[in-house]
């Protein structure tokens, strides 16, 4: 076992159990949703892949009826080849779709990342991805994972201007060592920024781009993609690196009430569908793939 697994699976299991019981404390004090801000528009930004066709159509939807700030542009980020499915789908709900090549200069297959014998460069591709900056033009963007529902107004930059983060219980101590590596501070916090969205300042986002340009000392992706290739001790996750790395005061934080479901493949699943049967006990839903039923 490399050095450093060992300790974070003695720190998973540690930190996962209080991270559990803090979950479970905030979800039951129920903080009520901040009011949006009238005057602040936000793109929204959705990755995906050809097998996300199948939620893809929800996810639009739930996400143009369920977050509360005004929405300038929707933009689906995407292979530009083998995706006409996706096309589909982003035309239908009057989004932008974008091929992911033209976003940073370069596809996944540039990344040769893998990890246990598994290639993992889409999965680390489509974390750069949000972290680029580089797709719509508001100050604020939220990218919300393909596979995930929103059921219920979500306000993402509240009416002081406050970034507004859904917070989950997971706890992977590698995106934490990631962070120490990189910032010379290890991380904490009660609750994991890990919540399949995000609202992204784009100031905020450049800082976070410089900090890790001057951690690496070479451009901030691949820096970050050849520290992970280093040392198999160490993983990343784009949205625990942002969230600890934006001001404290400048963002409100809660509990994200959301359900994971088992997906079967080749279904379509309708937002009308799922906010009916789990709408009324949950802000979210997701359908990973991880989680397929045959």
């Amino acid at each position: 076992m490399p050095m450093g697994l060992d300790k974070g699976l003695a720190y998973g299991k540690v930190f996962g159990t209080l991270r559990r019981y803090d979950y479970l404390l905030q979800e039951r004090r129920g903080l009520p949703m901040p009011p949006p801000g009238r005057d602040e528009s936000v793109d929204i930004i959705v990755p995906a892949v050809p097998k996300d066709a199948g939620v893809l159509s929800a996810c639009l939807e739930g996400a143009i009826g369920n977050v509360a700030n005004k929405i300038s542009g929707i933009y689906v980020v995407a292979p530009g080849s083998g995706s006409d499915g996706l096309r589909e789908v982003a035309a239908r709900f009057g989004a932008t779709f974008v091929d992911e090549a033209g976003v940073l200069g370069y596809g996944p297959r540039s990344i040769g990342y893998s990890r246990n014998g598994r290639d993992k460069s889409g999965w680390i591709f489509q974390q750069l991805l949000k972290l680029s900056g580089n797709v719509g033009s508001c100050r604020h963007y939220v990218t919300i994972d393909a596979d995930h529902v929103l059921l219920r107004p979500h306000t993402f930059v509240d009416c002081a201007g406050r970034s507004v983060f859904y917070m989950s219980e997971e706890y992977f101590y590698p995106y934490y060592r990631f962070h120490k590596m990189a910032f010379g501070r290890f991380p904490w916090h009660r609750l994991s920024y890990i919540a399949h969205k995000m609202v992204f300042e784009r100031g905020a986002v450049a800082d976070l781009q410089d900090r890790l340009r001057r951690a690496f000392g070479r451009p901030w992706d691949e820096g970050l993609v050849e520290a992970l290739k280093s040392d198999p001790a160490l993983s990343f996750s784009e949205f625990e690196t942002y969230g600890f790395f934006y001001p404290a005061a400048r963002k409100v934080m809660l509990p994200w009430r959301q359900l994971a479901l088992r997906k079967a493949a080749g279904r379509q699943y309708t937002y009308a569908g799922l906010k009916e049967k789990y709408g009324t006990d949950y802000l979210s839903v997701t359908l990973p793939d991880y989680m397929k039923v045959q």
